[in-house]
Formats: structure tokens, C-alpha cells, sequence
């Protein structure tokens, strides 16, 4: 839809366009996570951290092969983005009136991240205000991890600051007061704007406390030493019982100590503590 509209205007390469056009249309095009489900749910998956591409781990001797989702030694799940990014997909948009005409959207999205740095911080990676959703061709242009950023970087945090700062969510707002104090301060007075939001409904919110509950029960009855090694909470978790696990990976209670699994415990209860 991108592509057809500039094509459509003559345009046939981004580097045709001035930095304000690619502002704007970054801002037309750009997908959010609704307001109120971030009140509800303000991480995606708090338990996990972004790592490059893993093959080999000390604590999986076996031959080479995927691993994500092998905890490190404080519990934190390594991810490639498939924990955030899978968000949008057949996902309808709001306002449909707006670019996307309000149908499902099945492909060309990419997940970035707001702010630079963010990715491997359990606080900010998976946090719904430093998450956007950008047509493929324009995400490059919100990334300020090589170079010099683009302006389009900053204006997407004052976008960011500007929707989503004032809410009150009626969870975790201790650690929702961290994650924004880690953010640093923004002056979000000019970041009013028309937004297109993912229609997620309920489904986002309910996703989310499966994770935290099925996270939170694994981890729980890793704490008795009598009990069998409980079933993986994820299918993507290396750690844990059932189809799929490779007999050479270390059960959780080897990888990470007790008294991080407790702490990730706590952490995971405190996503979920009313405000």
C-alpha cells in the first residue's frame, strides 16, 4: 500500500524523498498498540531480552542448532523479535479511514523499537511505548543503533511520550514508573496526533497473562527439588519437559540459580499487581 501510493505520485526510491515526507508518511503509515491495552499490559514479555542469533551454549553441549528461548542465568528468555513482532498479524487497524483501510494486515510490518539501546533491558525491550510498527521500507529510518539517527527517531519518542505517558495502567505502575524513568524526560506537548492502532481487543491483554501465569507456574515448581522437571512454558523454551527438548540442555534449575528464578518470580508478580 506504501509503495503503490508513492508510485502512484511518481516516486520510485525513499532517497527521492525529503526527510519531512518521510516523517510524515512514517507517522501515517506507523502502527500502534492501543492506549487502553497498554494500561492493561505495558510489556509484551518481560521476561525476555533481545540476543543475537544463538547456535551453541555452553549449556547445551549438543550439536548446533536454535536456541532461542534458552534462559541466561538470571531467567531472562533470549528472543529474536518473535516474542513482539508476530503482534500485528492478521490484525485489523483503526482508524479505517486511515492508509491501511482497516483490514487484516498479514505482512510488511517491522517491529522497532523507539528508543536506542532498549533491546537488551528486560524493562524496555518488550515495553508497549518504545514499540512501533513501521511498513519494512521506512523502518530503517527509525533506527538509531548505526550512525547518526534520522529526525524521524526523535519524533516517533515525543509520538510515543505524547500517547502513552499520562495513562495510568491499572498494573505494575511501580515498575511502569521505572521503565519511564529510564526513558528519560520528554517535552511530548507537540506529539498530538492522529494514530493507527492495531484492533487487538482483548486478545493482547489475555495473551500477555498467559505468558506471565505460564512463566510464573513453570518457574514456581522448579523450587522443589522432589518434583519432575515441569513441562517447557513455551514451545520456544529450551528449558524444561516434553516433545522437542534436547536431551543435552540443562534443565533450568542448573542454568539458573534459585535465587534468580525467585526473582523473576517476584518480577513477573509485579507486572500483574493492580495499581
Amino acid at each position: 500500500m506504501l509503495w503503490k501510493e508513492l508510485r502512484n505520485t511518481g516516486v520510485s526510491q525513499l532517497a527521492e524523498l525529503s526527510d519531512a515526507t518521510v516523517i510524515s508518511l512514517a507517522l501515517r503509515f506507523a502502527v500502534w498498540i492501543p492506549v487502553d491495552t497498554y494500561m492493561r499490559a505495558p510489556w509484551l514479555a518481560p521476561f525476555a531480552v533481545r540476543k543475537l542469533r544463538i547456535r551453541e551454549d555452553p549449556h547445551a553441549p549438543g550439536p548446533k542448532r536454535d536456541l532461542w528461548g534458552l534462559p541466561d542465568i538470571h531467567g531472562y528468555f533470549a528472543d529474536d523479535n518473535s516474542l513482539l513482532k508476530g503482534v500485528f498479524k492478521n490484525k485489523g487497524v483503526t482508524p479505517t479511514s486511515g492508509p491501511y483501510g482497516g483490514g487484516p494486515i498479514t505482512r510488511g510490518l517491522v517491529c522497532c523499537h523507539i528508543w536506542a539501546n532498549t533491546t537488551t533491558n528486560p524493562l524496555l525491550f518488550s515495553f508497549v511505548p518504545n514499540l512501533v510498527w513501521l511498513p519494512a521500507s521506512l523502518a530503517p529510518y527509525s533506527d538509531a543503533h548505526h550512525g547518526n539517527p534520522h529526525e524521524l527517531h526523535e519524533v516517533l519518542k515525543v509520538v510515543s511520550t505524547s500517547r502513552y505517558r499520562t495513562a495510568c495502567p491499572t498494573v505494575g505502575a511501580p515498575r511502569v514508573a521505572r521503565a519511564w524513568d529510564a526513558l528519560g524526560t520528554l517535552d511530548a506537548r507537540d506529539g498530538g496526533q492522529p494514530c493507527t492502532d492495531f484492533v487487538v481487543a482483548d486478545q493482547l491483554v489475555n495473551l500477555v497473562e498467559t505468558r506471565l501465569r505460564r512463566l510464573s507456574d513453570f518457574l514456581t515448581a522448579t523450587l522443589d527439588p522432589a518434583a519432575d522437571p515441569p513441562p517447557r512454558f513455551s514451545k520456544r523454551y529450551h528449558a524444561g519437559s516434553g516433545a522437542g527438548i534436547d536431551p543435552s540442555v540443562w534443565p533450568v534449575q542448573r542454568i539458573v540459580p534459585e535465587d534468580s528464578r525467585r526473582q523473576m518470580i517476584s518480577m513477573l508478580a509485579a507486572c500483574r499487581e493492580p495499581s
